[in-house]
Formats: structure tokens, C-alpha cells, sequence
């Protein structure tokens, strides 16, 4: 069965499209999304596993979940057992004999013990084939996560992405990356017979503007018709519009003085722009007033041409072409 995708909808409408798909059986989830529980995320009260439960309730998303970066506090700050919470974390994992570079892996209905297993098969062994067979033994659903993304400042081993995705069930279709590579992941679980799942990967609160369908009264009933290509994809690519709207929430956040940001790390992949937003964040300007309110209108200028945000799409869709000679030439695709 060839994957289907869904026209993206408004997040205003969203619900009542859900409300539909429920009708026949089918279900919406995001499962992808972040709360301030994660080191990349502003301690923002809007962004509390609290509130985006409630928000993806209102959303109509039948199962939901919580996937922060190696850890699950998400859980313990609201209780694991609510209705329809699926217990997920993303733990990223680098095989430098088997892969080269960093992958992350979106895990579900796993408990404190798996993931403390699996974080010490990830940090101490560093072994994916380990790894995956852990997850295979306990029969935890997993997704490999945006796969044509890379740690900043990382040596990319394209070649071995379509090896990896056929150690998958699912990989993802993530609202964070360009048209051009997802539509490569895309291909390539066409080719491998993959299921996808359709993602925000938000960490500004964003869930339920992408999501997948699928059957499934239960969770793994859920999951498993996602395996099996049983699922629809409700789909976003990153736009300038998207990245517009994300970089001037972030320079609210950043120059927001009522919100708790020390621990926040930004990951544009520009050193030396990170060192400077972190250093604001943790009150590098708090006694010097003018030149701090001198940084927030340049910031917001800078926000507002759109240029970063262009900048960062046109290098993204350059990576996408590179990649996809690289693997025209070798065959794959």
C-alpha cells in the first residue's frame, strides 16, 4: 500500500477534520512533541506537560505523548497513567563504527527501567545494534526521527541513512525539516515498504499542526496499523512562513525577563549566534539595560526581514540536492 497524505489543515480547523477521521475509526496523534522538560525548550508555562496535554486533548488527538530529549520528567510532573497518555521520550544514539554521525529515536510506551537501559546502552555502549535490540526484545514502539537531520558541527554519513532505514518500522515526516528531505525519507520507506508517521517535532507548543491517522483503540493497535502502511498523513514542511513565526516567538522568549531560561541550549547550528542568545538568556545583559534593549530591537529587525529564516531554507534545500546526488549516484534512489 503506497503511503497516503492529507492535505495540511489549519491548526484552527484541525479538530473538527480529527472529529471526522474519529467518525470512521481512525484516530490523530503527534508524536512528536516537546515540553519544557527538554534542555532546548524555555521553561514557558504554555510549554508544561500539563498544559500541552490539555491543548492536544482540545486538539482532538487521540493518543499523546510527550518525547523530550533523554529525559522523561515530562511524566513525572503530571502522572503517567492520565487517559490516553502514551509514555515516550527521544534518546539520541551515536555509533561511530556502525553509523559515523548522531541519530535520535522516538521510543513509546516505555517505563523508567527501559529508559534507563536504553540511555545506558546509548551513553556507555554506544552501540545501535544493542540498541535496537532492546527495543525489538521488549517490543517497544520506535521511529527513527528526521533522518536527513545531523548534530550541528557533525561529519554526515549520508550513505548509510538508507541502511539504517531498513532497521526501522517507521521513520518520520518531520514539520521541522524542508520539502526536499522529506520527500527523500519519504522515498526511501517507499522503497523499503516503511511505515511514516507526520510529526511537528515542536518545542514552542506548536503540537497537532501535523499528525498521523491510523485505526487503533488501543495504542500499540495504533502503532502497528502505522507499520503495517494502514495510516494516513496529515503532512507540513518547513516554510518561511513556519520559521518566521518560530524565530520571532523565540526573541520573545528569549527577551521575556518573567521566564526561568538558564538551562535552555539553542541549536541553530551557528556557534558563536547560540554562545550570545544562551549568554542573554542566562542574564549576561541584566545590568546593562541600553545595550540589552539595543540587542532586542536589532534581534527583532533581524527576525523580521525573514532573511535568517531564507538563509537557513535555501542552505537546507542545497543539503537535500547534495544529498540526493550523492544518492542517485550510488543507486539508491
Amino acid at each position: 500500500m503506497n503511503l497516503h497524505f492529507l492535505k495540511s489543515l489549519p491548526a484552527t480547523k484541525a479538530p473538527s477534520s480529527v472529529r471526522d477521521w474519529a467518525a470512521r475509526g481512525w484516530y490523530a496523534a503527534d508524536l512528536h512533541v516537546h515540553t519544557l522538560c527538554s534542555y532546548d525548550v524555555v521553561k514557558a508555562p504554555w510549554l508544561h506537560p500539563e498544559a500541552l496535554y490539555e491543548k492536544a486533548r482540545a486538539s482532538g488527538m487521540r493518543f499523546i505523548t510527550f518525547t523530550d530529549h533523554d529525559t522523561m520528567d515530562a511524566y513525572d510532573l503530571i502522572g503517567w497513567n492520565r487517559e490516553h497518555l502514551v509514555p515516550g521520550v527521544e534518546i539520541k544514539i551515536r555509533d561511530a563504527k556502525r553509523v559515523g554521525h548522531t541519530i535520535h529515536v522516538n521510543v513509546y510506551l516505555i517505563n523508567r527501567r527501559q529508559f534507563f537501559d536504553l540511555e545506558t546502552i546509548a551513553r556507555k555502549d554506544t552501540n545501535l545494534e544493542w540498541f535496537l535490540e532492546y527495543l525489538r526484545g521488549h517490543d517497544l514502539p520506535f521511529v527513527y526521527n528526521h533522518p536527513y537531520w545531523f548534530e550541528p558541527q557533525e561529519e554526515a554519513n549520508y550513505q548509510v541513512i538508507p541502511d539504517l532505514i531498513q532497521l526501522f518500522p517507521v521513520v518520520e515526516y518531520n514539520m521541522h525539516r524542508v520539502r526536499q528531505k522529506n520527500a527523500l525519507t519519504a522515498a526511501l520507506a517507499e522503497k523499503f515498504n516503511k511505515g511514516m508517521v507526520a510529526t511537528t517535532d515542536t518545542h514552542t507548543g506548536a503540537l497537532g499542526r501535523a499528525y498521523t491517522l491510523a485505526p487503533g483503540d488501543t495504542f500499540r493497535e495504533f502503532f502497528r496499523n502505522i507499520e503495517q502502511r494502514r495510516a494516513r498523513l496529515v503532512a507540513q514542511d518547513l516554510t518561511l512562513e513556519i520559521l518566521s513565526d518560530e524565530m520571532l516567538l523565540w526573541m520573545n522568549l528569549i527577551f521575556d525577563a518573567e521566564l526561568s531560561k538558564p538551562q535552555t541550549r539553542l541549536r541553530t547550528g551557528l556557534r558563536k549566534l547560540d554562545q550570545g542568545l544562551e549568554a542573554v538568556m542566562k542574564g549576561a545583559l541584566r545590568d546593562r539595560p541600553l545595550l540589552k534593549l539595543v540587542c532586542e530591537q536589532f534581534g527583532y529587525f533581524v527576525s523580521w526581514s525573514r532573511f535568517p529564516a531564507w538563509w537557513y531554507l535555501q542552505s537546507q534545500n542545497s543539503k537535500a540536492l547534495k544529498i540526493r546526488r550523492e544518492l542517485e549516484t550510488a543507486g539508491i534512489v
